[in-house]
């Protein structure tokens, strides 16, 4: 390892932990660090109940941000992956002609559709584990429709569309318009939170170390 290599062991993974400035911490001290940093603020606030408390409501807010920003984030990886899975599929429906719409090119389209169609099983799957970005979540103050259901409807309806017998190119390129629309929406949306969760995250560890100094 030279000299501007750094290496920290998390479990049974080896990384790093970075600041801003570009400066590294090693995750052995920073738990170190936390360790007595909490039995000082146990001893010194021991006779102090209400500051205790409302020490413990600010960490368990940041906490609970934290979580969400993981799972937009998450959110926001798959949500991408679908639109880079689409493409292809698109680009060989838009080259189509109408004559081409016969049962099978609709077979060989379902083929190219497929890892979209894998992508979206992840959304799925993302969605019913979700447990702070979920639609109408109470630990979120945006209001979300049912993003996976909708997504989910969208892919079964181009697959019905493409096991038909006579299917119209005009009518699938609507919906697949539909589709790629939706998925940006939700794409813009999950960015937006991320901006939002980061910048609430830092003004409460703004206001916490000004407060400390």
């Amino acid at each position: 390892m030279t000299g501007s290599d750094y290496e920290t062991r998390i479990g049974q993974v080896t990384g790093v932990v970075h600041s801003g400035q570009g400066d590294v911490f090693h995750i052995e001290k920073i738990e170190l660090a936390a360790t007595r940093t909490a039995d000082a603020l146990r001893q010194a606030l021991s006779g102090h109940v209400e500051t205790r408390d409302q020490l413990l409501d600010l960490l368990q807010r940041l906490a609970s941000l934290q979580a969400q920003l993981s799972e937009w984030k998450e959110l926001h990886h798959i949500l991408h992956e679908i639109l880079v899975a689409f493409a292809p599929f698109d680009a060989s429906l838009r080259v189509m002609g109408q004559t081409s719409a016969n049962p099978g090119n609709g077979r060989a389209l379902l083929q190219t559709w497929r890892p979209c169609q894998r992508h979206v099983d992840y959304l799925i799957d993302f969605e019913s584990r979700a447990e702070y970005i979920r639609p109408a979540s109470p630990t979120s103050d945006v209001a979300l429709v049912d993003w996976g259901s909708r997504i989910a409807l969208l892919r079964h309806e181009v697959e019905d569309r493409l096991r038909e017998a006579h299917w119209s190119l005009e009518g699938l390129l609507d919906l697949t318009d539909e589709f790629g629309y939706v998925c940006d929406c939700y794409l813009s949306l999950a960015d937006r939170e991320l901006r939002r969760i980061v910048e609430k995250v830092q003004r409460l560890y703004t206001h916490l170390l000004g407060g400390l100094q």
